[in-house]
C-alpha cells in the first residue's frame, strides 16, 4: 500500500495554476494580459459611457424642471390677468350702468312733462 498525504485543495490548485503556467508559456500569459487589458479598457468606457449618459440625463432633467417652474409661473400670472379683467368688466358694466341711469335722469329733467304739456 501506498502512503498517501492529504494536501488542502488551495494548494492543489496553485499548484497546478503554476504548472499550467510553466506549460502554457509566456505567450500565453501575454495574450491573457491583453484579454484581460481589453475587458478591463472596455468595462472603463463602459463606465464612462454610462456617467455620460447619466450627466445628459440629469441635464435635461433639469432643463425640463426649469421649464416646468416657468410655465407654472405663466400659469399663475394668466390666471391673474384673468381675474383682473373680469373684475375690470364688471366694474365697466357697473359704470356702464350708472352712466345709462345719469342719462336717463337728464333726458328726463330736459323733457317737459307729458301733463305739463298738455296745459297749455
Amino acid at each position: 500500500m501506498a502512503c498517501h498525504t492529504k494536501i488542502p485543495n488551495k494548494m492543489k490548485e496553485e499548484e497546478l495554476a503554476i504548472k499550467g503556467a510553466h506549460i502554457l508559456g509566456p505567450s500565453v500569459e501575454s495574450k491573457f494580459d491583453e484579454l484581460k487589458y481589453e475587458v478591463i479598457h472596455k468595462i472603463d468606457k463602459e463606465l464612462t459611457d454610462s456617467q455620460n449618459a447619466r450627466d445628459y440625463i440629469c441635464q435635461k432633467y433639469d432643463e425640463l424642471c426649469n421649464k416646468i417652474q416657468y410655465l407654472t409661473e405663466l400659469d399663475a400670472t394668466v390666471t391673474g390677468f384673468r381675474s383682473d379683467v373680469k373684475a375690470i368688466e364688471k366694474q365697466i358694466t357697473e359704470l356702464s350702468m350708472r352712466v345709462d341711469d345719469i342719462e336717463k335722469k337728464a333726458i328726463c329733467r330736459e323733457c317737459p312733462s307729458i301733463t305739463s304739456s298738455n296745459m297749455y
